[in-house]
């Protein structure tokens, strides 16, 4: 049962988000290795993942690592309650660093180090896997009609919730978006629902945007 096995809910997903980018990427597209659900803590070709991570992809392996009960206690953390459109969000997130992968997008932006900051090319490579994520809830509610209304709303929350300026108000009380690496709230909205909107790949180019 989809609704009440992970397992079998994040097996779905993962067949759904392959069938929608083998076509979209085309030619030289190789899915993800798997996307493995674990708890506590996993050994990946990147070093240990942990629970506390939160859900993550590893280039080394191509697999997509998740703890199913921790991403539940940390939506209900953050304050946003857990959806399909929260869960979509969140693998079509990890699974859109692949696509980066296989572009080779992700090797050039990690290519100077661990930089940070608000136009970094580590935001950028985060953003660009909003944007893919957006393509995805499009697709998929256009394919599974797995959302119901104000899904969208809460993929929304999810976003502005773990935007980097909303969790170090949270964890420290101050904002330095000279740290950040993944994208403030405002843009990490603003390109989910870009690519929410477009349905295209060239909408998420990230990399060449003036302004994101």
């Amino acid at each position: 049962d989809i609704a009440t096995d992970p397992d079998c809910r994040w097996a779905a997903y993962e067949v759904a988000l392959t069938d929608f980018w083998s076509q979209a990427y085309g030619k030289g597209f190789e899915p993800p290795a798997a996307v493995q659900l674990f708890t506590g803590q996993v050994a990946t070709a990147c070093g240990t993942g942990t629970s506390e991570m939160g859900p993550f992809y590893c280039p080394g392996d191509t697999i997509i690592y998740l703890d199913d009960e921790f991403m539940g206690q940390l939506l209900q953390q953050l304050g946003t309650e857990r959806s399909h459109a929260a869960e979509l969000y969140i693998v079509g997130h990890e699974y859109g660093h692949h696509i980066s992968n296989l572009t080779g997008q992700m090797k050039a932006a990690r290519a100077g180090g661990n930089q940070t900051g608000p136009k970094s090319g580590q935001v950028r490579l985060e953003l660009q896997a909003d944007c893919y994520a957006g393509i995805w809830a499009r697709h998929s509610q256009q394919a599974k009609n797995w959302l119901e209304q104000g899904d969208i709303e809460s993929a929304m929350n999810a976003a502005a919730r773990i935007g980097d300026d909303a969790l170090q108000r949270q964890q420290t009380g101050a904002v330095r978006p000279d740290s950040f690496t993944h994208g403030s709230s405002a843009q990490r909205q603003r390109w989910f629902m870009t690519g929410l909107k477009s349905g295209s790949v060239n909408s998420c180019d990230t990399f060449s945007a003036a302004s994101l």
